[in-house]
């Protein structure tokens, strides 16, 4: 899913494991995650730690959609 694709490169870049895309400031970038959370079909899981931003955890659950939740 190409939501998936942005919301993991927008994550990866925050986390420092990327560059920021060009032309975009970080800011940038956590403004399109915040939006990402509020978009519609998403996955509850993901919509919640994004809007918590728990950015570490929302790229871990990418990677393993299956894993489980810990506070």
């Amino acid at each position: 899913m190409e939501d998936f694709v942005t919301v993991r490169r927008d994550l990866e870049s925050v986390l420092g494991k990327r560059d920021l895309p060009d032309g975009m400031a970080l800011g940038d970038v956590l403004g399109r995650l915040d939006e990402a959370a509020g978009a519609e079909g998403l996955p509850a899981r993901l919509v919640h730690y994004l809007e918590r931003r728990s950015y570490v955890k929302a790229l871990d659950w990418l990677g393993n959609p299956e894993m489980k939740h810990e506070a």
